[in-house]
């Protein structure tokens, strides 16, 4: 009978033992985890600058392009409005 209580002894203790290392674990991975949050944070932050200079990049030409290819109509569209205003001002 000692033999049984010795076994369920040690069967206790190494339960203990093992839910103390995988509550230690857990632990350990939330301080690992909030102490990387700065950097990877930064690397987000990173990433989405570069992303932000590539868009402007290959956006920006485009709507020059579009802005310039307006310029015209609506330089012809003001000065016959001019005109018109003209007209009936006088």
């Amino acid at each position: 009978m000692l033999e049984f209580l010795a076994l369920l002894t040690l069967l206790f203790v190494g339960a203990v033992v093992v839910g103390f290392v995988v509550l230690l674990a857990g632990f350990l991975k939330i301080v690992v985890k909030l102490a990387l949050l700065p950097i990877v944070l930064g690397f987000k932050a990173l990433v989405f600058v570069i992303g932000f200079v590539i868009a402007l990049a290959v956006v920006g030409p485009v709507v020059l392009l579009v802005g310039a290819l307006l310029l015209i109509p609506l330089l012809i569209l003001g000065g016959i409005v001019w005109a018109g205003a003209a007209v009936f001002s006088s």
